[in-house]
């Protein structure tokens, strides 16, 4: 029997076309929305803040732009929602935390939301997040999929919102495995950019060597169009460099270790597909582990959120973000300077086995989404985080033992962005619908 709470927003593409044909309007795309959000966002909830009145009257501002000949892009006239910890002008930006349960609402757009209003997309509201970003601090958001399962975190309510059908595209924001783990879990699609390429401001931070604002869609095809949106000139959609990358199938001791069977066959059987649509195959290990660089991403992290949070008050945040500051303020300098040297070193070993038109294939997570007592299990992301480029989550279908979703990581090296969009915007990943 089919899941109510699942439904496919559409595809970026098709809601476009269907816009210049005259045949929906971005009126009618709002209304569908907040429609759906009101029968379903009560179970799952995601949104911690639903608009109205502005997103339709843009909407028929747009309408009428387009009618008058004017599109701006792509997401002329697309909803999308963005997560708590990203500034939206007239909404508080709490970060699921009581120490900002008294703040003002923002006087501005964070920077990555005034470059989607200029695209033309239409801002829905706020989704849920773990407090400050952090993966230990749960919001109320549930999977749709099995709503006694996470969603993953700390990008909660992006994944969710998406995967119940209720907005098409939603920004995250990833300092460990915010981005990706959270749409694998929910059964979604991302786009994470080069870490640290897009600047501005508006989003609190949590470890800002890190922090990077990534893209939720239906298909990664979809979170590259956001991830347009807002990072242009990184993406360079508009010239859409020819490329044929080689898929790594990457062998890694943690992966050996920790992936569950289900996960392993549902990537196997992906690698399998991208294979039959002609893209070469290759297996091969690297010079740098995950497990090594997991390890100095935590000292990092760490260390940075102590120092970007020391001045919070302990009783206004939870106990998990106040010992998380503690115990980075207790690293000295030298330790987390030698982290980052650490860092820097295991992205050249790393990268230097592999070419510069090699992605790399893994699995998004040991297994399928837990309970919702946790966020789930970062390790596989942090590593891609660690190594700084482009990371896409694909879907790879349906665990045979559960019926949950299983994701995918597509990455490559750093500032490797413009070529892994010409990808998903390939004949051969469109056809795949990836």
């Amino acid at each position: 029997m089919p899941n109510p709470l699942i439904q496919d927003p559409g595809r970026i593409r098709d809601l476009s076309a269907a816009m210049a044909k005259g045949e929906i309007t971005a009126e009618t795309l709002v209304r569908r929305y907040l429609d759906r959000i009101a029968a379903v966002d009560g179970q799952v909830k995601a949104w911690i803040h639903v608009l109205a009145d502005a997103p339709l009257a843009e909407a028929r501002a747009l309408d009428a732009e387009r009618k008058a000949g004017n599109i701006r892009g792509p997401l002329h006239g697309i909803p999308v929602g963005i997560k708590d910890v990203i500034d939206v002008r007239g909404l508080p930006t709490r970060a699921n935390s009581p120490s900002r349960a008294d703040i003002a609402p923002a006087r501005a757009d964070a920077t990555v939301v005034a470059h989607l209003r200029a695209a033309g997309a239409i801002i829905l509201g706020k989704l849920h997040t773990t407090e400050y970003a952090f993966f230990q601090s749960l919001p109320p958001t549930r999977n749709p999929w099995d709503l006694a399962r996470t969603p993953g975190g700390s990008s909660a309510g992006s994944g969710a919102a998406i995967a119940a059908g209720m907005v098409p595209l939603a920004l995250g924001t990833q300092t460990a495995g915010s981005v990706n783990r959270p749409a694998a879990y929910t059964g979604v699609c991302a786009f994470k950019p080069s870490t640290l390429a897009i600047g501005g401001v508006g989003v609190v931070p949590l470890a800002p060597s890190f922090d990077t604002v990534g893209a939720f869609g239906a298909s990664a095809q979809d979170a590259a169009y956001l991830a347009a949106g807002y990072a242009a000139d990184h993406l360079r959609l508009a010239s859409r460099p020819a490329t044929t990358p080689r898929i790594v199938l990457l062998q890694d001791p943690l992966i050996e270790k920790l992936q569950k069977p289900s996960t392993a066959a549902r990537v196997a059987a992906l690698a399998e597909q991208l294979g039959a649509a002609g893209l070469t195959l290759h297996r091969s290990s690297a010079d740098a582990g995950f497990e090594e660089m997991m390890a100095r991403h935590r000292r990092v992290m760490l260390a940075e959120l102590g120092r970007t949070h020391a001045g919070l008050p302990r009783d206004r945040i939870s106990t998990a973000v106040a010992d998380g500051i503690a115990e980075g303020l207790a690293i000295p300098d030298e330790e987390y300077h030698a982290a980052l040297r650490d860092l820097a070193g295991f992205r050249a070993r790393f990268w230097a086995g592999f070419g510069p038109d090699d992605f790399i294939l893994t699995p998004a997570a040991p297994d399928v989404a837990p309970d919702a007592g946790s966020t789930g299990d970062p390790s596989f992301v942090i590593a891609t985080t660690v190594l700084s480029g482009p990371v896409v989550t694909l879907r790879a279908g349906l665990a045979a033992d559960s019926g949950m979703p299983v994701g995918a990581l597509l990455f490559g090296r750093p500032g490797a962005d413009a070529a892994m969009a010409s990808f998903l915007f390939s004949a051969t990943a469109t056809a795949l619908d990836l």
